[in-house]
């Protein structure tokens, strides 16, 4: 089969990669385009596109199919399957009916349950125990397209949402090329979806960052979790200054006022609605992230200073 692959950040090149080794050819591989990151504004390829170019294949760049040349790259590869990892753009009907056997997307949940562009984010968050690799059709709705495959993966309640996202990743590549490979023998069922489960994984904003304190421990241990580690979920500290918060542990402690610090000699508490969480890991505005611990004592802070959610 030959195929044209479609991903951009890192968590799509484990399935890339697992196509390259099997028996079937990529083509091509659609991804898009450079972007400026740093402080210097240096643009740089994605992260699919300097692995691809280090492993030979070509490369399309394109943030959309407005350009009519996007359509005619493509289709110049002669592909006969799309495969799409978290390519980031639309692909329109004209494209999806353009390849003789469609376009396949690997997805990271048990569609229909959180469809879009956050699926591992909104199961963390939403507290979900389970969540699944699902390989299915692409078609013009929004991951609506029958199921070739699913697997359910239990969901560890201290992961984040990084960690998560490379574990599916890495799981999902190899029932990608299963799929493939049934498609290719004529014998792939995909099953239509259950619309009655179906819920919406909304894009992150910066709305869903800061943390409030007032809310239960555990619904605050699951956005810092979601969020971690990029963008991040934060507080503010009494000076106004942002502190992101990476990883927190559950404790049994009953709680004090929301946001309290509670700074003993190896560990940080915060008080939640319920019950302190201890920090584990923090990243204070401009540094790299830190154990809490060694944050709380460098920043000095009064024992009982308050961290808040949001900037007035």
């Amino acid at each position: 089969m030959k195929i044209l692959f479609a991903g951009t950040p890192e968590v799509a090149i484990p399935t890339l990669a697992a196509l390259t080794k099997s028996d079937h050819e990529v083509v091509g591989v659609l991804t898009r385009s450079p972007a400026r990151r740093g402080r210097g504004r240096t643009l740089y390829p994605s992260e699919v596109g300097e692995w691809a170019s280090e492993n030979g294949l070509d490369v399309i760049e394109a943030d959309s199919f407005k350009d009519p040349q996007v359509l005619e790259q493509v289709q110049q590869t002669g592909a006969q399957l799309g495969v799409v990892v978290a390519y980031g753009a639309i692909i329109p009907k004209t494209a999806l009916e353009g390849l003789d056997h469609g376009w396949i997307n690997l997805h990271f949940s048990a569609l229909p349950r959180w469809r879009g562009a956050a699926p591992v984010q909104r199961a963390i968050e939403a507290g979900d125990a389970v969540t699944a690799v699902d390989v299915f059709q692409l078609e013009e709705g929004l991951d609506t397209g029958p199921v070739y495959s699913t697997r359910p993966v239990e969901i560890d309640p201290d992961i984040s949402g990084g960690e998560l996202l490379a574990e599916l990743a890495q799981i999902g590549a190899k029932d990608v090329v299963d799929v493939v490979d049934s498609i290719e023998m004529g014998v792939a069922n995909p099953l239509v979806q259950d619309e009655s489960g179906e819920t919406y994984a909304h894009r992150i904003t910066r709305d869903d960052l800061p943390i409030d304190f007032t809310k239960p421990a555990l619904q605050v241990h699951n956005q810092v979790r979601a969020f971690a580690p990029a963008p991040g979920a934060y507080a503010l500290l009494p000076d106004g200054r942002r502190l992101k918060i990476l990883a927190t542990k559950m404790t049994d402690q009953r709680s004090g006022k929301p946001g309290e610090l509670r700074i003993d000699k190896n560990a940080v508490f915060v008080a939640a609605a319920d019950a302190w969480l201890e920090l584990i890991a923090v990243a204070p505005a401009g540094k790299s992230h830190m154990a809490a611990a060694d944050w709380a004592r460098g920043a000095r802070l009064e024992q009982g200073a308050v961290l808040k959610g949001k900037e007035n």
